[in-house]
């Protein structure tokens, strides 16, 4: 049975409030000072025309600031929505999956998400290795896959315990060869332990599952009995 991992979208919106943090502190820290500047020396700002200028300075910090908290807000959303449905990791039957966003791209007009596309199968793994420092799982092996297309081509459904494509060219072609996946931090701690565990699983579950029996053809029963019918006249015309 296989079993889903989606991604870690909530660092994406941690990223989201350091950056907003470092960026609109400070220009709040500068509208601050020059509005405490103004009102104790305002007499003298006025007479001379400087207060124009603070409030300029004031008005431009404000403007960059709402400029910068929507550009970061927009960006970091769309890393969460894509994040949540393009990145994952699957462990099935035979193989393990990992799929993984790769940015957007205009094509014909049209936007085109892209994602790379792992499929280890578990025959072919020899190594499972999971660095805590990092937050990094290293699965070695040969015959691994590396998919890398538009996320619509790369569609596909498990059949056998194996991923099977809804584009038929993609179950034997279109991929680059690998000895060695690296599964980043792009899921949380309790999930890459997780995945390792149930990635080791997998693959003992795989040594261990019993080899289907070859078939072996049987005569039907009509038969058996018509050659010992035929076996019993020829002994009594003997």
């Amino acid at each position: 049975m296989a079993r889903f991992f989606h991604c870690d979208t909530e660092r994406y919106i941690k990223r989201r409030r350091y950056i907003l943090w470092l960026v609109l502190l400070p220009l709040f820290q500068a509208s601050l000072i020059a509005v405490l500047i103004v009102i104790v020396n305002f007499r003298a700002f006025y007479e001379k025309g400087y207060h124009l200028l603070a409030f300029r300075g004031i008005t431009a910090a404000a403007a960059t600031g709402t400029l910068v908290f929507f550009a970061v807000f927009i960006i970091t959303e769309k890393l969460v929505r894509r994040g949540a449905r393009y990145t994952y990791f699957e462990i099935a039957d035979k193989a393990l999956i990992f799929s993984r966003y790769d940015g957007d791209y205009i094509s014909r007009g049209k936007r085109i998400v892209s994602r790379k596309l792992y499929v280890i199968p578990l025959s072919s793994l020899k190594k499972i290795g999971h660095s805590e420092k990092k937050r990094r799982i290293y699965l070695e092996g040969e015959q691994l896959r590396e998919y890398c297309d538009a996320s619509e081509r790369l569609n596909y459904k498990l059949s056998g315990g194996f991923p099977e494509f809804a584009s038929w060219w993609y179950n034997n072609n279109g991929f680059k060869s690998l000895t060695l996946v690296r599964i980043p931090r792009v899921f949380t701690n309790s999930d890459m332990e997780k995945i390792t565990a149930a990635v080791i699983d997998a693959k003992k579950n795989l040594n261990t599952a019993p080899k289907p029996k070859p078939y072996v053809h049987k005569e039907a029963d009509f038969i058996r009995r018509r050659r010992a019918f035929d076996k019993m006249k020829n002994l009594r015309s003997m």
